[in-house]
């Protein structure tokens, strides 16, 4: 049954809550499915069924009292297809009956027309162009070794939550909704504007939720106003919960990344110059666009600085649903292309990789650098070589190279053939708290107040169990009470309400400097101040300001946390199937709370990302060696900093044990039959190639020696006469 009404007092009070849609069924609901096109570019012309049952209804975009759009940073996204479809998959109404089983074989008979297009222009959504040198082509005239290719990355966290959806209704003069979204102010300003309901009187409950894809911050609000618009013209509850299928494509689908380097370097292997080209294919609607681009653009060096750069990204449009990206993960794609350049440099120069890296890393704060962008990193070469000494990377890497010259002298199709092998290494950053975000208009901000009782409540969106034991013991620590009286209470006003998606405001290592800091202040203030006593803390002006968003230039993140990760793979050669011998990963994430939740992090981490790495299998790997770098300083966030990591380490392990390099992630199924095919095939034309070589200079040396032989036997016959 519907929840009974919220008191006064409470209505204007956000609710959190883990609770599920079906503790709020009843006999009266209705269940609700989208009605979603068949075809991606057309006019819609009119949705309807020949016979639909008493008790059963289709509303559209005309059935909307209010608005017939969501606004998502300044992108107007259609409710429902308010007449030109964009994409197949794109709702065009929902369909509302008693029973869900019926909705979906009545879903199977409403007509649909149409009128058909035949358009394959694309939109450019988003560009963002860095040159840091306008006369950079010259430098591509004088470098020893130009090296170039293209990476293409299609890596996304799976998630094994369950689909997203909404359950709503309505009581007296107040909305109530149960979805699970991350982005509160967002849903209440958009079931408001869609429904014409005063936002005081909408009532949001947050179920559970997955913080992996962007797509559920928009998305979620669409759904919820979807179904607020059928529970209001029912006057009944309506729930409406995904398949699956709906879930992988509109929600899930990742966003193809395709990063294209062409760099220039000089005999002692320092990168001269790097011109990057960044395409990211956006779906049909997409309006984290500009973010996207931005954040590939600032990470496409990663930690490196390239005496010249050149660099263009551009989001386009296109027929498909609208891509998703996992907002912690952004950076991983560009730092994945940069890694496996490395790994290809080394290839075609013979540099030696971490040689290579630390000739071209640039330590934060050095003058003359040639980018726009400043990283914080204080230990990124002894993080780099505490991974060379756990995984015997000088050595095994100098061995495997030594065995990939000849790979394919041998008949590597022998069941008794032995595997090939190769390890690969990468290291990058993980920034927190981008500074140049379109979320957040305020800057993050943190309240405690020490009640008379003398309990602690500490006024934040919910954390994990594992962050917020660590602020627990911070906060006991500081102030010297117990754990147990410490509260979490994460009520707003509406007027108080975040702005930004929680996932995006509640950063862990910012939250946490912030709480720390607060506490530090209440310590001081508390002997003598009457209670309860509240201090709050805000991320400070001067750090937001070391990001110019007009120039595009300074520190992007607050802080970045920096690792370094090792892979050695072994691959049959006989059955294709790869096996990963062992991953070793160091981090430099700061002063580290509580080790065991970080390395279980990691490692949980980790195993997720080796899951994404086959398109149609997954990876094991049992032997997992984490390390943090011993450090006092603040504490980094770290959730994001495998996925930048081990994509690009497997992708290079890969390449040196074929011999051939690997562009594109994840792999498919025949990827590596593939590869392996090509690989002995280029062999075999190199050889042939330089025995044809070594034949032509045969003839001519033997051509020459018989004509100067003929020569001889001339003068010497010319001598004779005389």
């Amino acid at each position: 049954m519907p929840a009974k009404r919220k008191p006064k007092e409470e209505q204007k009070k956000l609710i959190f809550s883990n609770e599920f849609f079906s503790d709020m069924e009843s006999e009266n609901m209705l269940y609700a499915v989208l009605i979603r096109s068949p075809v991606a570019d057309a006019q819609l012309k009119s949705i309807s069924h020949p016979s639909l049952p008493e008790g059963y209804f289709i509303f559209g975009a005309n059935d909307i009292i209010g608005k017939k759009t969501i606004q998502t940073l300044g992108l107007e996204i259609p409710v429902f297809c308010t007449g030109e479809i964009r994409y197949i998959g794109e709702p065009l109404g929902i369909l509302v009956g008693k029973d869900e089983k019926k909705l979906r074989a009545l879903l199977n008979s409403v007509e649909i027309r149409y009128e058909e297009r035949l358009n394959d222009s694309t939109e450019l959504l988003a560009e963002r162009v860095i040159v840091t040198d306008q006369q950079i082509d010259r430098f591509f005239e004088e470098a020893t070794f130009t090296v170039e290719d293209t990476w293409t990355s299609q890596i996304h966290p799976r998630n094994y939550s369950e689909p997203n959806g909404a359950f709503a209704y309505q009581k007296g003069d107040l909305l109530y909704v149960y979805t699970p979204t991350q982005w509160l102010s967002h849903m209440r300003k958009s079931i408001s504007a869609v429904t014409g309901m005063n936002k005081s009187n909408i009532v949001i409950t947050r179920t559970q939720f997955s913080e992996l894809d962007t797509n559920t911050l928009w998305i979620d609000s669409q759904i919820a106003a979807q179904v607020s618009t059928a529970a209001l013209k029912t006057r009944t509850p309506v729930k409406l919960v995904l398949t699956r299928k709906e879930q992988q494509q509109f929600i899930e689908n990742a966003a193809p990344v395709s990063i294209s380097h062409k760099t220039a370097l000089n005999r002692d292997g320092e990168i001269i110059a790097d011109d990057i080209t960044i395409t990211v294919d956006g779906g049909a609607y997409n309006p984290f666009a500009r973010e996207f681009i931005d954040r590939l653009c600032i990470a496409s060096c990663n930690v490196y600085a390239p005496k010249a750069v050149r660099i263009t990204g551009k989001v386009y449009s296109s027929a498909y649903p609208p891509y998703s990206i996992d907002v912690s993960t952004i950076d991983s794609h560009a730092i994945y292309a940069m890694e496996s350049q490395l790994q290809k440099i080394t290839e075609k120069t013979g540099l030696d990789p971490i040689e290579l890296r630390a000739r071209n890393y640039m330590p934060a704060g050095k003058k003359k650098n040639p980018l726009p962008f400043q990283f914080s990193g204080e230990n990124v070469m002894e993080t780099i070589q505490a991974v060379c000494h756990s995984s015997d990377f000088v050595r095994k890497y100098t061995t495997y190279r030594l065995n990939e010259v000849n790979r394919y002298l041998q008949n590597n199709n022998s069941p008794f053939a032995p595997p090939l092998r190769g390890i690969g290494f990468a290291c990058g950053f993980s920034g927190s708290g981008y500074n140049g975000t379109s979320f957040i208009k305020t800057n993050p901000s943190l309240e405690v107040t020490l009640e008379t009782d003398g309990s602690l409540h500490i006024h934040a969106l919910p954390t994990s169990s594992s962050v917020w034991n660590i602020w627990k013991g911070i906060a006991a620590s500081t102030l010297g009470i117990s754990e147990k009286s410490i509260v979490l209470n994460s009520e707003f006003t509406i007027e108080k309400e975040p702005e930004a998606p929680e996932t995006i405001s509640s950063n862990i290592s910012i939250m946490t400097q912030l709480l720390k800091s607060a506490c530090e202040s209440l310590r001081r203030k508390k002997d003598s101040a009457v209670l309860p006593l509240t201090i709050k803390k805000t991320v400070t002006l001067s750090k937001k300001n070391m990001w110019n968003k007009e120039a595009f230039a300074g520190t992007p993140f607050l802080n970045t946390a920096f690792a370094a990760c090792a892979v050695e793979v072994e691959l049959d050669s006989c059955t294709y199937r790869e096996h990963i011998r062992g991953i070793w990963i160091v981090v430099d994430a700061g002063k580290i709370f509580s080790a065991k939740a970080a390395e279980s992090t990691i490692k949980s981490t980790i195993q997720q990302t080796l899951n994404e790495l086959l398109a149609d299998d997954v990876v094991h790997c049992p032997n997992i060696r984490v390390q943090f770098v011993q450090s006092s300083g603040e504490p980094k966030q770290i959730d994001g900093i495998v996925y930048s990591l081990l994509p690009a380490a497997f992708a290079s392990a890969l390449s040196q044990a074929l011999a051939i390099t690997v562009t594109r992630l994840p792999i498919q199924s025949d990827t590596l039959y593939k590869l392996t095919k090509k690989a002995k095939r280029l062999f075999d034309e190199q050889m042939a190639a330089e025995q044809k070589a070594k034949e032509a200079q045969h003839a001519a040396e033997k051509s020459d020696a018989d004509g100067t032989e003929a020569v001889a036997e001339e003068n010497a016959s010319q001598e004779e006469e005389a």
